[in-house]
């Protein structure tokens, strides 16, 4: 009799149906923690005063400011170009600086190119400490260390952009083609020589697209820099805010919004003169196809999400190097390069920031950084703990909301969701309008508007996620493939809110949870500073002991700062998981 071969293969499929938990389990781990959500979302509500009579009730105040807002006073015009003036110097320098620390923290924090496991360690742990750590922070740090002025700015830009810019700069790294790198070292060349021809040649392209991104990020940093004494149009706002001019604020005000959209737009057809007309236009991290799509596509053709925008990679050369002719392409990137290089050169100059100077403030820090050690936990703990409590129910109720808010202006706006062409077009700029005004700049608004408190910073970080949150929809949508279910529902006759909630909503419903997840991050590092312009808050309490001197609790506030960020970016990240 014969015996069945033991070698005979198992089907994997009932084993792995048998280990998927039933469907009926599956609705009710979604139902528990969307009340449990929901919970929260009532919770942070009542925990930021955020309630109907509180809103409605503080109408009339906020109509009173915006009739004190207008007309728009320009009589100091000039002295505000020169605060903007100032401004675009600062954020040049801060990003050059910044640029120029991470490339040797991304080369070491790169595991393919890194010198060993303790340049590794050590090159992550730096990289992942100047992310958590807001540049307002240091703003305020470097303030009261070094005194006001431009100085304090720019050395806060550049430490704070670190984190970001190391991080995907080694990312970069880790995905270039080996091929060329391990025929350098066949050669006999040095590490230098391998990363100047091997390596530096298939990331350089994108580097410099995510340094002019960042560049649009500093910008909108430095005018609120410059409210803590750190320079710019910021301290221009601040002295007219404390003068209480209004019809100057707005002036101030029109003036930073329009700056803010039009360095974004310069900067994005820099970009696309970089990296040319092969890169992708864009690409949305919570999109369906991005995902389906990231399965597969080879390391070389990947791409990068740095907050609501991805930069683009382009292929790397394969090989050997290749003998391009000056073609306009070439041309191009070339005169932008040397102008770069002529604009950072001028913006040391003009701010009189050299070797020196910088040596000069970084010695006069390290003092005031020792005196923070030991950190004082313990004394006004629960208070503290208390603003911090604030704080994440700050960016949970404004992450909520503007969710909800941003959901139909991002359907409208995508191309291949909206009822009419000029709508789409319509919500677009709407979200590009919105996004050209800084939060903390609308939470000074706002403060001055309906008072102290958490309030005026949920209703600042809910405006803002109407372009924030919103844009990120929109792509998502457009990367999502419709035109299946779009063209059956038509051929039925359902009308454009008909294929909204049975199409739309349904095939991206994992993209717009993960965008609201990605704002929910996003606003735990806002709603950190808020408390510096009043907003409440754990940034009332940084700010008071930072007045104060009392450095103990300056460090421990900080302490504290970092690990809810980190703790909260890590819970973001896997709820994404589970969602996309």
């Amino acid at each position: 009799m014969t015996q069945r071969s033991m070698t005979t293969p198992v089907d994997p499929a009932p084993l792995r149906a048998a280990l998927r938990p039933p469907p009926n389990a599956q609705r009710r781990r979604l139902v528990v923690t969307a009340l449990i959500l929901a919970a929260l979302f009532l919770a942070a509500l009542w925990n930021t005063n955020f309630t109907p009579w509180n809103v409605f009730g503080r109408l009339d105040s906020i109509r009173d400011l915006l009739e004190r807002l207008v007309p728009p006073n320009f009589t100091d015009w000039r002295r505000y170009v020169q605060a903007v003036v100032e401004t675009l110097w600062m954020v040049t320098a801060g990003t050059a600086i910044a640029v120029v620390i991470a490339i040797p923290l991304a080369v070491c924090a790169a595991r393919n190119t890194t010198t060993g496991p303790v340049a590794y360690s050590i090159a992550r742990f730096v990289i992942t400490l100047t992310r958590a750590i807001p540049s307002l922070v240091l703003a305020l740090l470097f303030v009261r260390a070094i005194g006001v002025g431009p100085t304090a700015g720019v050395l806060a830009m550049g430490f704070s952009s670190v984190g970001m810019i190391g991080k995907f700069f080694a990312d970069r790294i880790e995905e270039i083609d080996e091929g060329i790198v391990e025929a350098s070292r066949a050669t006999g060349a040095t590490r230098l020589q391998t990363f100047v021809a091997a390596v530096l040649p298939q990331v350089a392209s994108n580097w410099i697209s995510l340094g002019l991104y960042r560049f649009d990020i500093n910008l909108r940093n430095a005018v609120i820099l410059g409210f803590v004494g750190a320079g710019g149009i910021g301290f221009e706002l601040q002295r007219v805010l404390g003068q209480m001019v209004y019809t100057r604020v707005l002036a101030i005000a029109l003036i930073i919004f329009v700056l803010v959209l039009l360095v974004e737009q310069l900067s994005a057809i820099a970009r696309t003169a970089i990296l040319g007309s092969s890169a992708p236009a864009r690409h949305n991290p919570f999109s369906v196809r991005a995902r389906l799509k990231s399965t597969r596509a080879p390391v070389s053709t990947s791409t990068h999400a740095t907050s609501a925008l991805t930069i683009p990679v382009r292929p790397a050369r394969r090989g050997g190097p290749i003998r391009a002719g000056w073609g306009p392409d070439r041309l191009t990137r070339w005169i932008l390069g040397w102008s770069a290089l002529a604009l950072i050169l001028t913006s040391f100059l003009m701010l009189r920031l050299g070797p020196g100077e910088i040596g000069v403030a970084l010695r006069e820090i390290g003092p005031y950084l020792l005196g923070m050690f030991p950190p004082d936990f313990l004394t006004n703990l629960a208070p503290h703990l208390s603003l911090m409590l604030e704080t994440l129910s700050m960016a949970l109720a404004a992450a909520t909301l503007g969710l909800i808010l941003a959901l139909p202006v991002g359907i409208i706006a995508a191309k291949n969701a909206t009822f009419h062409p000029v709508a789409a077009r319509l919500s677009r700029l709407l979200t590009l309008v919105v996004r050209g005004i800084p939060d903390l700049m609308l939470a000074i608004l706002l403060v001055v508007a309906v008072g102290l408190g958490p309030l005026a910073g949920v209703l600042a970080l809910t405006i803002g996620a109407i372009g924030f949150t919103g844009k990120l929809i929109a792509d998502a949508i457009e990367d999502t493939d419709l035109s299946r279910t779009t063209e059956a529902l038509d051929a039925v006759g359902a009308g454009w809110l008909q294929r909204t909630v049975t199409s739309t909503i349904p095939t991206a419903f994992p993209a717009i949870i993960g965008a609201g997840l990605f704002t929910f991050d996003v606003f735990v590092r806002s709603a950190t500073i808020m408390g510096v312009v009043g907003a409440g808050g754990i940034g009332l309490a940084l700010d008071a002991s930072i007045r104060g001197r009392q450095l103990d609790q300056t460090l421990a506030l900080i302490i504290m700062i970092l690990l809810t960020v980190y703790a909260t970016e890590r819970l973001s990240v896997w709820l994404r998981k589970q969602v996309l």
